[in-house]
């Protein structure tokens, strides 16, 4: 599944594509310029997220942009080693586990303070860290990309990885809750 993603220039205008061939592909474009390129194992995913970061300045029913400079070049810093969104839907997965745990940690300090029942300030804890798991489970991401822009089932691996791990949390959650003498 590996491939390409790159940034071209026709004329006046720009155009962020993906390949699994990238000199079949600008054989085929024949662009002005070839401005970057990325290869990469799932360029589909990528090549969405420069999509919608973008898709302001893309000309409409195209898929074509008119980039202004400083747009060029942060989407040059993207197809770069130093782009700070994710490349990967498992980056995504991952952001959502560090948002799980951070949320638990957070909320666990935070009613060990209140001093309710142990068993009933661990249910809470895990209740809430299961949140950024079923938001993934339910839209498939968190809005880095267009799920439209994305081929079929590409991100339904990592829904379903979701809802196990919202299940897994939320399971603990009740478990810990049933223990809470009323």
């Amino acid at each position: 599944m590996s491939g390409h993603v790159y940034l071209i220039r026709k004329g006046n205008f720009f155009m962020i594509g993906s390949a699994r061939n990238i000199d079949k592909q600008m054989r085929k474009i024949k662009p002005d310029e070839i401005i970057s390129t990325l290869e990469m194992e799932y360029p589909d995913v990528f090549e969405a997220r420069l999509l919608r970061r973008y898709r302001d300045v893309r000309l409409p029913e195209s898929a074509y942009f008119q980039l202004s400079e400083k747009q060029l070049s942060d989407c040059k810093k993207q197809l770069g080693l130093k782009s700070k969104i994710p490349k990967t839907i498992e980056a995504e997965f991952f952001i959502a586990i560090t948002g799980s745990l951070l949320l638990f940690l957070s909320s666990s300090i935070l009613l060990l303070r209140i001093s309710l029942y142990p068993f009933l300030e661990l249910s809470l804890a895990f209740a809430l860290s299961s949140l950024p798991m079923w938001l993934l489970f339910i839209s498939g991401n968190f809005g880095g990309y267009f799920n439209s822009d994305l081929r079929l089932f590409t991100s339904w691996f990592n829904r379903i990885r979701a809802l196990l791990a919202a299940l897994l949390l939320s399971l603990c959650s009740y478990l810990f809750f049933s223990k809470v003498p009323f």
